[in-house]
């Protein structure tokens, strides 16, 4: 069961709603930040195609291997974002989704998505003044990401690119 703050909550549900009427779109992802007391919640969210080049289930080798190791960089929070080393942060869990996790078959419909969320405790949450987006690094194929946060400072959307990668908490 996923266990998140009440400011991931609030950040999700509004974002879910506003995301249901937008297309599925290659090249673009989300990412949405949210901090409540000591505790940082990091969800990703991007079509396949971003991440892998495919959006259907793997068919040879070269697409396991593909998607593998999407998995793995998305699994590790250091390899997707940048944080303060002020602020002290360490996992608590990270949960992630892929459409074809049990096996080949799946979802063929085009529009298959992978998305994680990372759950933190950080020992000094004032420290979290920003955050540095790695995503464009390890994935070339994503040229925007939709960026919302949650904090004490308020809430706030923001377009990054890969030369404005970095998000002020």
């Amino acid at each position: 069961m996923k266990q998140r703050t009440v400011a991931l909550a609030m950040l999700l549900s509004a974002s879910t709603a506003f995301a249901q009427h937008l297309p599925h779109e290659h090249g673009v992802a989300e990412l949405r930040v949210a901090i409540a007391g000591n505790t940082l919640q990091i969800e990703f969210e991007s079509p396949l195609d971003n991440l892998v080049g495919f959006e259907h289930a793997p068919r040879s080798d070269a697409e396991r291997m593909a998607l593998a190791q999407a998995e793995v960089i998305l699994k590790g929070v250091e390899r997707i974002v940048t944080l303060p080393a002020k602020a002290a942060c360490a996992v608590l869990r990270t949960e992630l989704e892929q459409p074809f996790a049990e096996s080949s078959a799946g979802n063929d419909s085009g529009h298959a998505e992978m998305s994680v969320v990372h759950t933190l405790q950080c020992a000094t949450p004032s420290a979290l003044t920003g955050l540095e987006v790695r995503l464009f690094e390890q994935f070339p194929r994503i040229r925007e990401i939709r960026a919302e946060r949650a904090s004490p400072r308020g809430q706030v959307a923001a377009k990054l690119t890969p030369k404005q990668r970095m998000l002020s908490l």
